[in-house]
């Protein structure tokens, strides 16, 4: 059967195939006008109000974060307590500081020790009054030579007049012993002729001004104002405190040029014999003159100990010089 309205039918065709749009209505209310305006939609967006984006499930969002120095506390960590929350992060430790070493200039090698001989002299007076308290030198010489291992001192020619014992023909080169043969008040001339014999004859190297060989003259005497037994020590051109075989020594050197050049070098041990209570110089001749007892003699025997410890340490210091 045909359509009896065609154009009514054909208006009903295009109003299916396009849905009728939604309009919104303005006003103005200064100019009191009213009017429509059509809204156009997504057909899908009217068959499902719900939105498409609503339907899918959030994206998460990756957020770009800048790195973060740990902060390094300069105070002391307080304990860690648990809190409703969870744990406290750790404190981070401050980092330990190692130091860079320093550089060191590397250490000069110490000087090569230097070789030391020694030319110990005794003075005193010759026999009969070898035994007497001032001969004490030759009586502490003759106890060294027995702390040594070397003979006693004899007869000999190799340093002038006296008696001598080397130590280098017993493995002790830096020893030599000598024994001044003149009476003590003249004994410089004597000890002069040995130590310049001693260095020429001897040590010959000596002379040489780099040589690594050092010689020095060590004097062995009484010493009347010391108890008997006790040791002193002196160095160099000092006062020969009314000794008149130091005092003849000094001047003998002094007139060879010798003494000023030694300083050090030039050694002086006393051995104290004590004095009598009487200043009068002839009580204290005859003390000096006298015999020395057993007692005294014994004190002279056991101070070698100390002598030879100073020996040794004159010996180590010269070897620095």
């Amino acid at each position: 059967m045909a359509n009896p309205n065609p154009a009514r039918s054909h208006q009903r065709s295009r109003s299916e195939a396009h849905p009728q749009n939604n309009y919104v209505q303005y006003h103005d209310p200064e100019k009191g006008i009213s009017w429509a305006e059509p809204v156009e939609q997504d057909l899908s967006t009217l068959l499902n109000p719900i939105s498409i984006a609503d339907s899918q499930p959030p994206r998460k969002q990756h957020v770009k974060r800048r790195p973060v120095n740990p902060i390094i506390s300069t105070t002391t960590t307080p304990p860690t307590t648990e809190r409703s929350d969870g744990p406290l992060s750790p404190s981070i430790p401050s980092p330990l500081r190692i130091r860079k070493p320093r550089s060191f200039a590397p250490a000069m090698p110490p000087a090569p020790a230097r070789q030391v001989r020694l030319l110990i002299a005794s003075i005193g007076n010759p026999p009969p009054y070898h035994t007497t308290r001032h001969s004490a030198g030759h009586l502490l010489l003759k106890t060294l030579a027995t702390h040594m291992s070397l003979p006693p001192p004899s007869r000999s020619k190799l340093l002038g007049s006296g008696s001598a014992s080397l130590g280098s023909d017993r493995g002790s080169p830096e020893y030599t012993l000598w024994q001044s043969a003149s009476l003590m008040n003249v004994s410089g001339a004597g000890t002069l002729k040995a130590w310049k014999q001693f260095n020429t004859t001897l040590h010959p190297a000596s002379a040489s001004p780099d040589s690594d060989v050092v010689t020095a003259l060590v004097i062995l005497h009484d010493e009347l104002e010391s108890s008997t037994g006790t040791i002193k020590l002196r160095r160099g051109e000092s006062s020969p405190k009314g000794h008149n075989g130091i005092k003849s020594i000094q001047a003998s050197l002094k007139s060879a040029s010798m003494l000023p050049s030694m300083g050090d070098r030039f050694i002086k041990i006393g051995i104290g014999i004590g004095r009598p209570q009487s200043r009068e110089k002839d009580d204290v001749s005859a003390w000096v003159l006298g015999q020395v007892t057993s007692a005294e003699r014994a004190k002279i025997d056991a101070a070698a100990d100390s002598v030879m410890a100073v020996l040794k340490s004159e010996i180590v210091r010269l070897e620095r010089s």
